[in-house]
């Protein structure tokens, strides 16, 4: 039997315009390619968002408590030892901001402690503690002040957002992951996500310190009448980070979060 089957002829046929054959557009190719990748990371970081929030909120407050311990940083912190009087005032703000939230659940002893450090911070730790560094408890003037400081600290605590922030960290690892196995040479994509990623959660953090101004604000006009003080908090802030740009920054603009203060500060 002859085989009659012309491979140059064949090619011929295929080079031509005819209508029957499709060429494949490369620029649909890798749009559609691009466009998967973006589906699944989407898809993966949603589905994990979900069910890790599933999963914490469905744990005891003991569980959550050991949650917290874990995940608090085991740094050496060089406490400054103050009067049994200062310890007081602090522990007495403390309770009266709690007084005053008749929705906050208490799940830490919110222990607050001035550390020795020279830059101007207060920091809650996962498990409720709460550090006011040296260098801003000392330029504190009166307990006003330190209300806006530990309220906004404590605000953390009760919205949570140390285990908000967890919920983040699954989802962006579980993308890593799902980007490690499907293209595990290419570390630019790598690069490029893992960027991508960091940049949302200054975002997010942004967005968790700002909702921690508003309740600050709410408990000191409860308290005292006006949040005026709290401006005083802010112009130290000012000069801390008077260099730095906002969309690298972990906390809002300065003058965003003071202009907010006057405008909900009661007369």
């Amino acid at each position: 039997m002859t085989n009659n089957f012309d491979a140059e002829a064949a090619k011929k046929i295929i080079n031509t315009d005819n209508p029957n054959v499709t060429v494949p557009n490369p620029i649909k190719e890798l749009f559609k390619i691009i466009s998967g990748i973006i589906l699944g990371i989407c898809c993966i970081y949603l589905i994990t968002f979900f069910l890790s929030g599933i999963l914490l909120q469905s744990l005891s407050s003991d569980k959550q408590a050991d949650i917290e311990n874990f995940i608090s940083p085991k740094l050496k912190l060089v406490l400054v030892e103050i009067t049994e009087k200062e310890q007081n005032r602090l522990n007495n703000i403390r309770d009266e901001i709690i007084k005053t939230d008749s929705t906050f659940t208490r799940t830490s002893n919110l222990e607050v402690r001035v550390i020795k450090h020279r830059q101007l911070n207060a920091i809650c730790y996962p498990n409720g503690n709460i550090y006011i560094t040296s260098a801003l408890y000392n330029k504190l003037k009166n307990d006003e002040q330190l209300t806006f400081v530990i309220a906004h600290e404590i605000a953390h605590y009760k919205h949570k957002d140390h285990l908000l922030n967890l919920r983040r960290q699954i989802s962006n690892n579980a993308v890593l992951i799902f980007l490690s196995v499907l293209s595990p040479n290419n570390r630019e994509l790598h690069k490029i996500t893992n960027d991508s990623l960091k940049i949302t959660d200054l975002k997010y953090s942004r967005n968790l310190e700002a909702k921690a101004d508003k309740y600050a604000v709410k408990i000191m006009n409860q308290l005292y009448g006006n949040s005026k003080e709290a401006l005083f908090v802010m112009e130290l802030l000012r000069a801390k980070n008077k260099h730095d740009f906002e969309f690298m920054s972990s906390h809002p603009n300065i003058n965003k979060r003071m202009d907010y203060i006057r405008k909900f500060s009661y007369q």
